[in-house]
């Protein structure tokens, strides 16, 4: 009798029950004694209290001592690589250096220019300076002889001086945060001289100081075998096309009305000017060396001045009256890949140019 008495003193003490399949004795704080279910929080209650501070990416009910918000923030970037490559002196020259002097000899007030193009610019945001460079002829007169445009910005008066008349020059320009990435066209043109501009340039350049491992990156395009190119003016795209005579064999622009019946599609409308421009754009073209052919008409009342054909932002002018006859001019040799634009530009002549067709021939 004594050991039972024992016994159940202690299951009092613990509040324990001597049945397994009883619930919790009311005496058990948080136990509602009808059911023994524990109470749960609703879902829209209060947040129970904690000690502490909460990490704010953490569970709601986490508690403790705040960890570092943030252990390994990502370092802010320019995108433009964590470790660019040390600063490198670099030239970068036109496509055309190296082949003489081009001449301008406009009017004042001429809207011609000479136009150079150069390649393969890295990212402005790599580049600390820059500088244009180029030679020159018979450039005298400081303040008056031309004016830069470098990708657009400008105008720059055309470094003369008194002793290059009849002479040659060389000039240099800063040109620090006027270029774009890739291609930057270098355009020269008339100043206030009367009554007119003359002067040569050519060895146009840019020099660089930038943060890159290779100065002059080659042409982007596809790589394979180079094949012939060709376009001819039925395929080009015009821009005022009613200055433009389309016959059955090339196309010209023209403001005579004679002309009207000659024109295969009937969109002849001339408004006199004579001005427009025809487009022949070769699309994923493999990178190699081209030579640039240009067949047009030539005849005796062409334009004066040359016809002005643009191979990827560079001018040349080709003479289209030195022969009365179906003719192939050679723009030039150039390393082309990817989309390569010629355009065939009369919109700041009042003079008739022609075109048949523009082919890449691989050299």
């Amino acid at each position: 009798m004594r050991s039972k008495t024992v016994v159940a003193v202690l299951l009092v003490a613990c509040g324990c029950s001597a049945d397994p399949t009883a619930g919790p004795l009311a005496a058990e704080p948080g136990v509602d004694a009808s059911t023994g279910d524990i109470p749960v929080e609703d879902d829209d209650g209060p947040a129970p209290a904690t000690t502490g501070n909460v990490d704010s990416g953490g569970e709601s009910g986490s508690t403790g001592p705040d960890p570092d918000p943030d252990p390994d923030p990502e370092p802010e970037t320019t995108g433009l690589g964590d470790d660019p490559p040390p600063l490198s002196d670099c030239a970068y020259e036109s496509t055309s250096f190296g082949q003489g002097l081009q001449e301008l000899d406009v009017p004042t007030g001429s809207n011609t220019r000479l136009t150079f193009t150069v390649l393969g610019l890295p990212n402005p945001a790599l580049i600390e300076s820059a500088t244009l460079r180029f030679d020159s002829y018979d450039a005298d007169h400081p303040g008056e002889e031309g004016v830069v445009y470098v990708g657009g910005a400008g105008p720059f008066d055309l470094p003369a001086n008194a002793a290059w008349d009849n002479a040659n020059g060389s000039g240099t320009i800063d040109v620090t945060g006027n270029l774009t990435e890739g291609s930057n066209t270098i355009e020269f043109g008339a100043g206030s001289l009367q009554p007119r501009s003359f002067y040569r340039i050519g060895n146009v350049a840019l020099d660089i100081t930038a943060s890159v491992e290779d100065c002059e990156p080659p042409p982007e395009g596809p790589m394979g075998d180079v094949v012939p190119r060709q376009i001819d003016y039925m395929d080009a795209v015009y821009t005022q096309r009613h200055n433009w005579v389309l016959r059955a064999d090339y196309a010209f622009t023209a403001y005579g009305a004679e002309h009207i019946e000659s024109d295969v599609d009937g969109l002849f409308d001339p408004d006199g000017s004579r001005t427009g421009t025809a487009t022949f754009a070769f699309e994923d073209v493999v990178v190699g060396t081209y030579e640039i052919q240009i067949r047009s008409r030539h005849t005796e009342n062409r334009n004066p001045a040359g016809a002005l054909f643009v191979v990827d932002g560079e001018g040349i002018r080709i003479d289209q009256r030195d022969d009365l006859s179906f003719t192939t001019d050679v723009w030039g040799v150039r390393e082309l890949g990817g989309d390569v634009t010629v355009v065939l530009d009369s919109t700041m002549e009042n003079a008739s140019d022609s075109v048949i067709w523009v082919r890449l021939e691989p050299v």
